[in-house]
């Protein structure tokens, strides 16, 4: 099977789902934002709606549960989470487009949509369980691509993950990328979706929103939670930093597109993934978590 979706594979997919007067949909790009990395995406007509439409390439394929993320994509639809599925099949999934498209960084920060992201994150951990738990330790010891200081970086790791993974688990997208965020605080791309800690995903978006804790916090407070809470999903921001670093390593070496910054990406994950290792904060927020602080 060829490593991406080709315009003969693209248009059996269109025409399965009943989709015309398709456009392109964006390419792909790992920096400065992540967008469009995993798919070939159209925007085009179905039932009179408009819709996005967006189809796996072959060569991202391994490593996901395509079927906990369909389900929990049309999950939140139901939910008011994110757009209303409408058409899936395999790896490809349609869903009403949403106007306005995509948050950019400069409305992150935007308190009114702090509140409306953080609400659909509610609604989403609100959704039927799913089959199979996400588990980010065993994904990051699958990776075989790794920097020098990795044994120093999973040593860190590892001495958080007992507390961490024993937190009850609910449905999660596990991605807090910002451009799967929508401007009106709808959730888009569920590709690894399964149950975990809900914090993972509030961790993962308050380090996209902004780099400083202080201004973090109204969002958190916008879910909600204990101190407790925020210092997991700090913690886990940092898991989630490592496993989205070497993912993306590894994909610099096996991808076919070599124009994408697949380094560059991963080094910015990996870098922040560092500095929060490196402060102090770090083992007191592992304390806390564990209780002794």
């Amino acid at each position: 099977m060829t490593a991406l979706v080709t315009d003969h594979m693209l248009a059996e997919v269109l025409e399965a789902a009943g989709i015309t007067d398709a456009v392109a949909g964006p390419d792909a790009l790992a920096s400065p934002s992540y967008l469009a990395l995993e798919s070939r995406s159209v925007f085009g007509m179905r039932d009179g709606q408009r819709v996005f439409m967006k189809v796996m390439h072959p060569e991202m394929r391994g490593g996901f549960d395509l079927a906990a993320a369909m389900a929990l994509a049309t999950a939140a639809g139901d939910a008011g989470a994110g757009p209303c599925v409408v058409w899936s099949e395999g790896a490809a999934i349609a869903m009403q487009a949403v106007n306005g498209g995509p948050a950019r960084h400069s409305t992150l920060q935007d308190a009114a949509f702090m509140r409306a992201a953080m609400g659909s994150l509610k609604r989403l951990h609100g959704c039927p369980a799913l089959a199979g738990r996400f588990d980010p330790y065993a994904q990051i010891e699958a990776m075989t691509d790794l920097p020098e200081d990795a044994p120093w970086i999973f040593a860190l790791l590892d001495s958080i993950r007992e507390p961490l993974m024993a937190a009850p688990t609910v449905p999660c997208r596990n991605d807090g990328s910002s451009s799967n965020l929508m401007t009106n605080g709808l959730l888009v791309d569920y590709d690894r979706a399964g149950m975990n800690d809900p914090m993972y995903d509030v961790g993962a978006l308050l380090a996209e929103m902004t780099d400083f804790e202080e201004d973090m916090r109204p969002a958190f407070a916008a879910y909600g939670g204990t101190e407790a809470d925020f210092a997991r999903a700090r913690l886990w921001s940092i898991v989630d930093d490592v496993l989205h670093g070497l993912w993306a390593r590894g994909h610099g070496k096996t991808s076919v597109r070599r124009a994408v910054e697949w380094l560059k990406y991963s080094e910015w994950r990996l870098m922040r993934a560092r500095m929060q290792l490196s402060h102090p904060q770090f083992e007191l927020k592992a304390r806390t978590i564990r209780g002794t602080a």
